[in-house]
């Protein structure tokens, strides 16, 4: 079960993008539009703080220019009641060793928040953040920080000896958690009328082949065929053979269980032989390159709001981004629209916050949210101090579609598909 688990995280997470962006402190945005006329209130500032892998094999190149964009957005509307935000955000590269470091010296300098957005380091930050009472938010998927559960095998998060942890009072998921993001993948080919499913999984992981059980049980609960995994290499240079016994197989759905250059090849491949099918990716790994190889067709579930969404939210999201220089290609991200939703719930669960204060403070107003979804930015979200440690799970996701160049939720606008049913 323990390798389930990693794989769930690690497949999650999957890019093969490799441009960096490194900084330690947030800065104004520079724009053309003429300055905005609220002046910052002469309260104290507050001090948000975060790990983040933008150049690491998971990295999100501009994961860091996001939530600073956030800072320039919120700064600009007055603060966090009245406090101007401050940001120290690190750079981990997916380094443990580094990643350590930066979470030592970032809680020794009292942030009111914590944001994590390294999937390759989280897990092994997890205790120190427990530890620390800070509020700890951010995009991941490791249980051991975030929590989950595996709906497929009817295993719930709980205490040691459990083989899956529960999210502690101090850590506020937002973003789909472990399970969910596997079964995301077969619910989202359901919903874009895929029936017989299969998964590609890189063969230099072992990870990427792992989370297999979890797919093909989640798949049997739902009436679905998979004819199991197969592994293939990335840089093969060919795949028609494998192609051929998935077409021959009557497959309509290939899970591209890597990165980017995997499902070039395979799609290549796989066109030249005739698959006429949907493609697989879910969360993270529907980002970058992957999303803008000319013809696929690609259905799963997203961990965070859709981008592409006509609504007035969605559209506050992307102009901000747009007025903090973040690319088309940062601004397209489920990582990105998960950023955003976590900041925009601390900010309003701390609408009210007090002169001076302190990760106490904030703390206890994030206990105070109540069926909270932002608008639809999020699934219905309640924390309160002491609950339940299941309750706290997030198996809700947005499936999606892309054809032809153009995005889409199958279900309508901002509406969430949730497993097992809310």
């Amino acid at each position: 079960m323990a390798g389930v688990v990693v794989a769930a995280s690690v497949l999650a997470a999957c890019s093969d993008d490799k441009t960096a962006t490194t900084t330690t402190t947030a800065a104004p945005v520079a724009t053309d539009a003429a300055p905005a006329e609220t002046t910052l209130p002469p309260k104290s500032s507050i001090l948000i703080g975060g790990t983040f892998d933008s150049t690491g094999p998971t990295g999100r190149p501009e994961a860091i220019k996001v939530v600073e964009a956030w800072g320039a957005y919120i700064n600009a509307k007055g603060g966090i009641n009245g406090h101007p935000v401050e940001l120290d955000l690190r750079e981990t590269g997916g380094d443990p060793a580094k990643a350590a470091s930066a979470t030592t010296d970032l809680l020794g300098k009292k942030p009111v928040l914590f944001l994590v957005e390294s999937s390759q380091t989280e897990s092994s930050q997890a205790e120190a953040l427990i530890a620390s009472g800070i509020p700890i938010m951010g995009v991941g998927y490791s249980p051991a920080l975030w929590g989950g559960s595996i709906a497929a095998f009817k295993i719930e998060c709980g205490p040691k000896p459990a083989p899956i942890p529960c999210a502690a009072d101090n850590v506020f998921p937002i973003t789909t958690t472990f399970g969910a993001v596997v079964d995301e993948q077969v619910l989202g080919a359901k919903a874009a009328g895929a029936t017989k499913l299969a998964i590609a999984a890189c063969a230099e992981v072992e990870a990427c082949s792992q989370a297999g059980p979890v797919f093909e049980a989640t798949a049997k609960a739902e009436g679905m065929l998979s004819v199991g995994t197969t592994k293939v290499t990335a840089n093969a240079p060919d795949y028609s053979a494998e192609c051929i016994k998935w077409i021959a197989d009557g497959v309509d759905f290939i899970q591209i269980s890597g990165g980017a250059a995997l499902g070039e090849g395979l799609y290549k491949s796989c066109t030249d032989q005739g698959y006429t099918g949907l493609w697989g990716a879910s969360a993270g790994s529907v980002s970058g390159k992957l999303i803008v190889i000319d013809g696929i067709s690609l259905a799963g579930g997203l961990n965070a709001f859709p981008w592409f969404v006509d609504d007035p939210l969605v559209t506050e999201y992307r102009d901000a981004m747009t007025a903090g220089g973040v690319s088309d290609g940062g601004i397209n991200d489920p990582t990105a629209t998960g950023l955003w939703s976590v900041l925009q719930l601390f900010a309003k669960a701390n609408a009210s916050l007090v002169d001076e204060p302190t990760a106490t403070d904030t703390l206890a107003n994030m206990h105070t949210v109540t069926n909270e979804t932002l608008g639809g930015l999020i699934a219905p979200t309640t924390f309160s101090k002491g609950q339940p440690g299941p309750s706290k799970n997030r198996a809700c996701f947005w499936p999606y579609t892309l054809k032809d160049g153009k995005f889409s939720n199958p279900l309508g606008g901002l509406t969430i598909q949730c497993y097992p049913a809310a």
